[in-house]
């Protein structure tokens, strides 16, 4: 019932390179430039700009580093400042600083501790937020783990759906299989900061899975197999097929359907 897209395997850095092509390493640790093309590892420990697309085996920015074009690489982490203005396709993307992806991202694993803003959408497997995360388009993957805040302009879409609220999370329209949202631990304290930050907890439009649990949720139309409107929650109407359990300090409008 839900919108789920089945995600194909995308990742093609291994052997995209010739064997017999000799790729140097490109480390800056002052102040420098990058001309775009191909290397085996691009390690940045000073301030960067690297002009045009490039291609490597490893991208790893401890400093600050601007990209110009499209960054291709099969890993990428960044515990500094990076800035990209195209698209970024890596097999595995690790963030504990700050980011900023302009165009898309196709990544297998996304790890983020920091803070990232896409300009576009993502496309992933796996997603572990435990930072912010701020997306213009849609978000793709099969497995949505968030503990933190999120916004997210367009469609989450993702098979299994785990969001610990500490912070604003707010979507446009959620489809899933399995989706639980609940406010995250500590939860007295939790509580008392999202009232001093007036934070709503999840706010969406549509929520659409198989099994759903929902707690601080406001949302127009929730629909699923089996629902369960825990804490706090704000729904206009709930849809549901097989079960339904909605706790008193919730507000909805209930209606099964076949």
């Amino acid at each position: 019932m839900c919108r789920r897209v089945k995600i194909k395997n995308k990742f093609i850095m291994k052997g995209s390179f010739k064997m017999e092509e000799k790729l140097i390493d490109m480390k800056i640790s002052g102040s420098g430039k990058i001309s775009g093309g191909r290397y085996n590892e691009v390690k940045i420990s000073g301030s960067a700009k690297v002009e045009g697309d490039i291609e490597c085996y490893n991208y790893k920015c401890s400093g600050s580093s601007i990209a110009s074009g499209n960054v291709k690489a099969e890993t990428v982490g960044i515990s500094g400042s990076t800035k990209i203005m195209g698209d970024l396709d890596t097999d595995e993307i690790s963030v504990s600083g700050s980011s900023s992806i302009l165009g898309n991202v196709d990544a297998r694993k996304v790890k983020i501790s920091g803070s990232t803003d896409i300009g576009g959408s993502l496309h992933t497997e796996d997603i572990q937020i435990s930072g912010s995360v701020s997306i213009d388009g849609d978000c793709e993957a099969e497995n949505f783990h968030a503990r933190g805040g999120f916004k997210i302009g367009g469609l989450l879409n993702a098979g299994n759906i785990d969001i610990e609220m500490y912070g604003s999370c707010k979507v446009k329209d959620i489809g899933g299989e399995n989706i639980k949202v609940r406010l995250g631990r500590g939860h007295f304290f939790v509580k008392m900061l999202n009232l001093f930050m007036n934070n709503k907890g999840l706010e969406a439009s549509t929520i659409e899975g198989d099994d759903i649990f929902l707690e601080n949720t406001t949302a127009k139309i929730v629909r699923g197999n089996n629902v369960t409107i825990g804490d706090n929650c704000n729904i206009e109407t709930v849809e549901y097929r097989n079960e339904i359990n909605i706790d008193s300090t919730s507000k909805t409008v209930c209606k099964k359907i076949d």
